[in-house]
């Protein structure tokens, strides 16, 4: 199975310039602790509510700091293409729990670890179902 066919295809982003207190509302109004940071369809970055509550406890001001200051770079990406046992060896090798899906520098879509433990489950329950039935 193809990443592509797991994809969520609606990813929650915000711009660079988006403030530290834009990006925790627009968390808690899609109940979510992550979103991509994008210049248009291109990644800049990513950033997480755990990103979000460190550098709160600086003391520092949510409403005039840009996420830019605070998000994560050098985001790990994947193509749609990608089978997801080779995205769940990528995920666990750089030990990431998201992965955004990317055609060209366009973000198409979101695959987290929940998205490939249960299409990696029902895939092994498949294989050991075709073993059985081949057993003499």
């Amino acid at each position: 199975m193809l990443l592509k066919q797991i994809m969520q295809k609606k990813v929650v982003t915000l711009g660079p310039d988006a403030s530290v207190r834009d990006a925790a509302k627009k968390m808690k109004d899609y109940r979510i602790g992550y979103l991509l940071v994008t210049n248009g369809e291109s990644i800049k970055g990513c950033l997480t509510d755990r990103d979000i509550v460190l550098w709160l406890s600086g003391g520092k001001d949510p409403d005039s700091t840009k996420i830019s200051s605070i998000m994560q770079t050098g985001v790990v990406t994947a193509e749609p293409d990608l089978d997801v046992f080779d995205a769940s060896k990528l995920m666990a090798r750089k030990k990431i729990r998201r992965l955004p899906i990317v055609e060209g520098n366009k973000l198409v879509g979101l695959v987290s670890v929940s998205d490939l433990a249960s299409v990696i489950e029902e895939e092994v329950d498949n294989f050991f179902h075709v073993e059985e039935a081949y057993q003499i």
